[in-house]
């Protein structure tokens, strides 16, 4: 039998117990495979928030719940009562067998009398519904704190979730953007091939009229330079 239990101790196992998620959590981050170094970039990134998937909660590890039952156990005989009560009496009971008989339970209640002649029926339920509500105080303060790890994460889901479309939204504007420079730069790309391809009609004209003017030129000259050589001839031949 245990003494009036100290407000510490009980304060100490609730935020074990509020732990257990924490401790649950890191399990399960040991246990996620880690992320290959680098993944295939996708070709047609999507346009829309993708919906999340329902999460599929596998039942916890026997040995956990198991973990849990012995917390709550520690809580309850920290909050143990003066004298013998229904505490005592489940243990009794449960020292015997985890399922006790008629018989277990006839054995234990003349015992719980020899040790506590005030001991009857309704003590005992009486001191059980006390047991109960501690019980109760226990579980209600795990869940909470399980809640609360729970909103913890819906908060930092959904800023990670923000964080993440706001750069999406970046991303699709830049590549939209560099898509209209692209779509630009084809355009003057195919001009310009244009351009080239018709280089040559384009010069063809004036090369033909300069290499015109130079025969004609050729022509002119040389009329010119037989004129001078027939005056020169006639010259050597007629003037002595």
């Amino acid at each position: 039998m245990a003494d009036e239990p100290q407000k510490s101790k009980m304060s100490g196992w609730l935020r074990d117990l509020a732990g257990v998620f924490v401790v649950l959590d890191d399990q399960k981050a040991e246990e996620k495979p880690a992320a290959p170094a680098s993944a295939p970039a996708s070709s047609a990134p999507p346009k829309s928030t993708p919906v999340s998937a329902p999460v599929f909660v596998a039942p916890a590890s026997n040995d956990f719940v198991e973990d849990l039952r012995n917390r709550f156990r520690k809580i309850l005989e920290e909050k143990n009562q003066p004298g013998f009560d229904f505490y005592e009496f489940s243990q009794m009971l449960l020292r015997t067998s985890t399922n006790p008989s008629v018989e277990h339970f006839k054995t234990a209640y003349e015992g719980a009398k020899l040790l506590n002649p005030n001991c009857n029926q309704q003590f005992l339920l009486e001191s059980a519904a006390f047991y109960k509500t501690e019980l109760q105080k226990a579980f209600e303060a795990t869940v909470s704190a399980g809640e609360q790890k729970k909103n913890a994460l819906t908060t930092e889901k959904a800023k990670e979730q923000q964080q993440l479309n706001t750069e999406v939204n970046t991303i699709e504007q830049q590549l939209a953007k560099l898509k209209q420079e692209i779509a630009n730069l084809e355009k003057i790309q195919t001009e310009k091939l244009a351009a080239l391809n018709g280089i040559d009609s384009k010069f063809t004209d004036k090369f033909a009229e300069i290499e015109q003017k130079i025969q004609a030129t050729v022509t002119a000259k040389e009329g010119v330079a037989s004129e001078i050589s027939l005056i020169e001839n006639g010259i050597k031949q007629y003037i002595s």
